[in-house]
C-alpha cells in the first residue's frame, strides 16, 4: 500500500500547500527511516518531480529516478557506515548541491535520513541554511526520534507526524529493559555479570525479531517480485542494518549513563546531568567508584559497541564487559 494511502491527512496538506505554491522549504517526517517515513518522502519527491498532469504518476522516468534515489536534482544522506552518524561533509555536499541551479529548471530536494544522527557540527552547518534558504528548495529531513534534533532546528521546519511503522515503535521494547540493566550496575560479581549480559543479549534478540517482521510488513510490490534468495538477502540486510541503529542508540544510552556517574564520582555538581531524573540512582552507583574506575567504565562500553562489528558471539561480548565492570 502506497505511503500516501495510509497517511490520508499528512498527504492532503502536503497537495493542498503543493497546488497553491504555499509549500514549506523544509519538512520534519515523523515515522520509520526505513518505512512509512522514507516511503511518504519519496512520494512527496515524486510529487515534485512528476512529469504527467496527475501527480505523481509512479511510472515516469522522473517518478522511477525518485524511488531509486537518483533523480538529478535530489540528493539523499544518511549516517555513514561506521559512525552512525551525519557528518558535516556530507551535509556541507548537501547544501552546496541545492545552492547550484537545477539541472532541469524545476525543484531541488535534499533528503537527510535519521537526520537526529547529525552531530552538533553538522546540525549548526544545516541551520544557517534552514534560516536562508534557497529558492524553488525542499529540505526533508526523516527521522523516528525528532527529540534528537535541536529545537531551533524543529522550529525551522513543517512537522508532519505519520502513525508509528512496526519498526520505529520498537523503541518502546528495549527502552525499559535497558533501563532495568543501567540501575542494577555496576555488577557486584561473576554472577550479576552473567546476568546482565544475558539481559542485553536477549534484549538485542526480542528487538531484532520485531524488527524482522516490521521489514516484512515494509516490502512493496518491486521487493516480492524478486526470486526468494533475493528476498532473503534483503529482508537480512535491512533487519541488520535497524539492528545496528538501535545497538548505537543503546550504547549511546549506556556511554551517557556511565559519565553521569563519572561526573558524579568526580565531585562535579552535575547540575546537567544526562538523567538528571535519575539522579539518586547514579549518586548510589558513583559511591562504589572511583574516578578512574568510573572512566574505565566508559571505556569498555565503548570497546563492547566496537566490538560487536567482529565475528564474535554477542553474549561471550557482553559477558566480558560486564566482568570488567563489577565492583564489590
Amino acid at each position: 500500500m502506497e505511503a500516501i494511502d495510509m497517511h490520508a491527512e499528512a498527504w492532503q496538506g502536503i497537495l493542498n500547500g503543493f497546488t497553491s505554491d504555499r509549500l514549506a522549504h523544509a519538512y520534519v517526517i515523523v515515522g520509520s527511516p526505513r518505512g512509512n517515513a522514507l516511503h511518504f518522502a519519496e512520494s512527496f519527491l515524486k510529487l515534485l518531480f512528476c512529469e504527467r498532469a496527475e501527480k505523481p504518476c509512479n511510472e515516469c522516468v522522473a517518478c522511477r529516478q525518485v524511488e531509486a534515489h537518483k533523480h538529478v536534482d535530489n540528493l539523499w544522506i544518511e549516517p555513514q557506515s561506521k559512525s552512525r552518524m551525519v557528518l558535516v561533509e556530507d551535509v556541507d555536499g548537501l547544501i552546496r548541491r541545492i545552492s547550484q541551479t537545477s539541472f532541469e529548471g524545476g525543484w531541488k530536494a535534499g533528503v537527510i535520513l535519521q537526520a537526529d544522527r547529525m552531530n552538533i557540527e553538522s546540525e549548526n552547518k544545516l541551520l544557517k541554511t534552514l534560516e536562508e534558504p534557497p529558492a524553488k528548495t525542499i529540505l526533508l529531513l526523516v527521522t523516528d526520534s525528532p527529540q534528537g534534533l535541536l529545537p531551533t532546528i524543529i522550529s525551522r521546519c513543517q512537522k508532519i507526524v505519520l502513525s508509528e511503522g512496526r519498526a520505529g515503535a520498537m523503541d518502546d521494547v528495549w527502552r525499559l529493559p535497558l533501563l532495568e540493566i543501567l540501575h542494577s550496575l555496576p555488577p557486584t560479581g561473576g554472577l550479576g555479570a552473567a546476568r546482565q549480559a544475558s539481559q542485553l543479549k536477549a534484549l538485542f534478540d526480542v528487538v531484532k525479531d520485531g524488527i524482522a517482521d516490521a521489514v516484512v510488513e515494509d516490502l512493496d510490490q518491486h521487493d516480492e517480485a524478486l526470486d526468494e534468495s533475493k528476498l532473503k538477502g534483503i529482508l537480512e540486510a535491512r533487519t541488520n542494518a535497524r539492528l545496528k541503529e538501535v545497538q548505537a542508540d543503546v550504547f549511546r544510552i549506556m556511554l551517557d549513563w556511565h559519565r553521569d556517574v563519572l561526573m558524579l564520582a568526580s565531585g562535579i555538581d552535575a547540575a546537567e546531568l544526562v538523567f538528571a531524573n535519575e539522579r539518586d540512582v547514579l549518586v548510589e552507583q558513583s559511591r562504589r567508584h572511583t574516578q578512574g574506575s568510573a572512566l574505565q567504565a566508559i571505556q569498555v562500553v565503548e570497546g563492547m559497541a566496537r566490538r560487536l562489528d567482529r565475528n564474535i558471539p554477542d553474549l561471550q561480548i557482553f559477558d566480558e564487559a560486564f566482568r570488567k565492570l563489577v565492583r564489590r
